[in-house]
């Protein structure tokens, strides 16, 4: 591999943050385009790399603050029997450079003259009601990388919760933390407009896959957390979120149970509070994700962790 390939492998990571030598879910090898490697080329290029080229390429991801992790079958399900996933992640024990832009995610959610701090707000709320729907709601930790498969949700799901949860902060009043004062003036099709910018966002980031699509389904598209999904969420909770839980469990209030659901008064507020708490974080949050698609991780190879 040479500098050249080297700086293509690079370009088709950043572009796609995995690669595969046999796609799992019936998915095709993406096909070379212009500018752009095939994903078998990809794959090649670094299986066949000699170990001073690996640690060359290690050395330039470094840089970035990002890591290209190696997964074989039996790691995590899904990964097909004589394939091999690479996986792009930000690295957490280096600093990411500052070259990596949020404007996408910016772009995508504003659908007048927002500001960056509302639009921010509207990033935190769906990146945690989507959380409620791939791990609270199955009772998953998230260091159950192993149960992706199983967070499946529909796209009037995040729609309904995102409403239930605005109607929350209404009920609230005066007391509803000021930072999130601007997420009730939707109105028409905005809700259902944000969930479709987010979702979209979070499909170009790699960190969702549609499992079916329909087309006269009352319940919408159907999507999937990938691999890569969950081996961040598992990341930025470790390292990121630790705060939070120390804010939730400094509450000492009982647990939701499973009828109240994610749209419980109790939970509506406990996520109000969050939002006030958390605002000064809420974009280093929405960075966490936001920046996703444009950036992350070195070449490692190592093991699953269930």
């Amino acid at each position: 591999m040479n500098m050249t390939e080297m700086g293509e492998v690079v370009a088709y990571l950043l572009r796609y943050r995995t690669a595969e030598r046999q796609p799992s879910g019936g998915r095709k090898r993406r096909a070379a385009r212009e500018g752009q490697l095939s994903e078998r080329d990809v794959c090649a290029l670094i299986d066949d790399a000699l170990d001073t080229e690996r640690e060359a390429l290690r050395d330039f991801l470094a840089g970035q603050g990002l890591r290209l992790r190696v997964f074989e079958p039996g790691d995590y399900p899904g990964i097909t029997p004589g394939s091999r996933l690479y996986a792009l992640l930000p690295d957490t024990e280096l600093e990411q450079p500052p070259l990596y832009t949020r404007d996408p995610v910016f772009a995508a959610l504003r659908l007048r003259q927002e500001s960056r701090a509302e639009l921010a707000q509207w990033y935190l709320q769906l990146w945690l009601l989507l959380h409620t729907l791939l791990y609270t709601r199955l009772n998953r930790a998230l260091s159950d990388v192993s149960r992706y498969q199983e967070a499946t949700f529909a796209t009037t799901e995040l729609v309904e919760l995102l409403r239930e949860q605005l109607e929350g902060l209404r009920e609230l009043g005066d007391t509803a933390p000021e930072t999130s004062r601007a997420l009730l003036d939707e109105r028409g099709e905005d809700i259902a407009r944000r969930v479709k910018a987010f979702i979209d966002l979070q499909m170009r980031a790699g960190q969702l896959e549609a499992v079916r699509e329909t087309v006269n389904d009352d319940s919408g598209d159907v999507w999937q957390q990938t691999l890569l999904g969950a081996l961040e969420a598992e990341q930025i909770g470790v390292h990121h979120l630790s705060h939070l839980v120390d804010l939730l469990s400094s509450q000492a209030s009982p647990e939701p149970t499973h009828e109240d659901g994610p749209g419980d008064e109790k939970t509506r507020a406990d996520s109000a509070d969050i939002a006030d708490e958390a605002d000064a974080d809420a974009q280093d949050i929405e960075a966490e994700e936001a920046d996703l698609f444009a950036d992350d991780p070195a070449l490692e190879e190592t093991g699953g962790r269930s």
